[in-house]
């Protein structure tokens, strides 16, 4: 996760050799809960993602990076800072990220040397002076929030959440300036389950409703009673055990709660190919550096296990 900022801060000191109009432009995308292996570019035999396959093929694929905190509160605050949590000190329950740490950000380090930066999505880090830090790292300033899932506008229509923050980014595109380069964070909730509503566990966009609906999902590599048991007892009763019940624990429970998972990725991989098309139609692509990245890992069933919070 360090290496986000490193190349961000890289991507400062190389811009200063080149005219003002030649530095790249970035974009950066994190998904939520998502798995290094839950990606077609990485083998995955089942979901579908198209567009960072795509990036992965024509790009540089990190297949040997890793999350230092894994929970969302504290990985973001790494990706912000480029800096491991007991640096930053940031995660649930914790004071805000300290100040020095957001002028020390990647936003606000791009944005004294003449981007213009924006951020769309879930942005999930509390900063010491709140709205008046976030306007030193950011330009344009658009959080999504999570629930509900679909929202309705103006027209009486729906928007699903993941839709809503790849239209927010498609504007930020058209509307950026002609004159200076500019640095988007689009941050994703896709796919981090809904915790309040076990039946909607992974609520999905419409578009993806069709998706992997006669296709067997695949069982854990490492599943079943006998795994689980091997394991010390804070690990057997800790809450990675406890939420396994909420999505894992049936057949039919695991079976529905992984196709829509899947149905969250692939919903988040059209939306970042929207923006792939953006930059296209706006003649942006060429000049465009692109990052993608997850904040964490998941248990999806492995071990007996849930979330994310361990060693695993």
């Amino acid at each position: 996760m360090k290496a986000l900022a490193v190349l961000a801060l890289w991507l400062i000191t190389a811009s200063l050799a080149f005219g003002f109009d030649e530095r790249p432009n970035i974009i950066l995308f994190v998904s939520d809960d998502q798995r290094a292996d839950v990606l077609g570019c990485a083998g995955h035999p089942i979901v579908r993602t198209p567009s960072v396959d795509g990036l992965a093929r024509d790009g540089v694929r990190f297949s040997n990076a890793f999350v230092t905190t894994s929970i969302c509160a504290a990985s973001r605050a790494t990706i912000l800072t480029g800096v491991v949590e007991r640096t930053h000190r940031y995660t649930f329950g914790t004071p805000p990220l300290a100040r020095r740490f957001g002028e020390a950000s990647y936003p606000h380090r791009l944005r004294a040397a003449g981007y213009h930066t924006g951020f769309v999505g879930k942005f999930g880090v509390s900063v010491a002076g709140g709205a008046e830090t976030i306007a030193g790292m950011f330009d344009t300033f658009v959080p999504v929030a999570r629930t509900p899932a679909m929202t309705t506008r103006e027209d009486g229509s729906t928007r699903h959440f993941t839709d809503r923050i790849g239209d927010e980014a498609v504007a930020f595109i058209r509307v950026a300036p002609a004159d200076r380069p500019f640095c988007l964070s689009v941050s994703f909730h896709a796919a981090h389950a809904e915790d309040g509503d076990l039946q909607t566990h992974y609520p999905h966009a419409p578009a993806e409703a069709g998706l992997y609906t006669q296709v067997p999902m695949p069982r854990p590599r490492l599943d079943g009673e006998a795994v689980h048991a091997v394991h010390p007892p804070f690990l057997r009763e800790s809450l990675n055990r406890r939420r396994f019940f909420w999505r894992w624990d049936t057949p039919e429970k695991y079976d529905r709660n992984l196709r829509n998972y899947f149905r969250m990725l692939s919903g988040l991989d059209r939306n970042i190919g929207r923006v792939m098309a953006e930059l296209e139609a706006s003649k942006l692509a060429s000049n465009t550096v692109i990052i993608f990245t997850s904040d964490n890992g998941y248990f999806m069933g492995e071990r007996g296990f849930a979330g994310k919070w361990s060693h695993y």
